[in-house]
């Protein structure tokens, strides 16, 4: 059973959950990020409120596996907790038997989804058409460090941390029309 999980840009592109064939799916952290944008924070609480979209909170565990990959990939840096709470939502709704979407506009948000085998579909912009694993680096002393993310300064001379490409591929198609 195909489901859609709302990321904070689909609501703020003005997807409306109410007009959807599909059931849908957010999480709290969503809601908190919307409450300060009078339209979008709207239709949540309408499609929320007529059972059109559910607010549901990911597991500990699918939560810990997004960090984890999110790390390996090196783009934990770039994942809020809204982020990783929608990944994690797709990954608990894979684990019940459903086919998630993730719609979303986020490049890290589709980068990690790519990662996992998960489906996801952008609605103001193309998408990610490369799937890219990260690595950090001094932008002085050109020092590289992993892509776990788990520095943000040099530990050699102290300049603050950037991230580049290691390796690029293509991302594998996993766009899916949101109806």
């Amino acid at each position: 059973m195909k489901v859609l999980v709302l990321d904070t840009s689909a609501l703020i592109m003005g997807l409306d959950p109410l007009g959807l064939e599909l059931e849908s799916f957010s999480v709290p952290e969503v809601t908190e990020e919307l409450r300060d944008q009078t339209g979008p924070s709207y239709r949540l609480a309408i499609s929320a409120s007529s059972g059109k979209l559910r607010i549901r909170s990911p597991t500990p565990d699918s939560l810990k596996e997004i960090s984890d990959k999110a790390r390996t990939l090196g783009d934990k840096i770039a994942l809020s907790n809204a982020d990783a709470s929608v990944l994690a939502l797709a990954l608990d709704l894979l684990k019940e038997g459903k086919t998630p979407v993730i719609v979303t506009d986020d490049y890290a948000v589709q980068n990690v989804a790519e990662g996992l085998g998960i489906a996801y579909q952008s609605l103001a912009t193309l998408g990610i058409r490369q799937k890219f694993d990260w690595i950090f680096y001094c932008p002085a002393c050109f020092r590289r460090y992993p892509g776990t993310g788990d520095l943000e300064v040099c530990q050699v001379c102290g300049t603050k941390l950037k991230r580049k490409p290691l390796r690029k591929e293509s991302a594998k198609s996993r766009y899916s029309k949101p109806s």
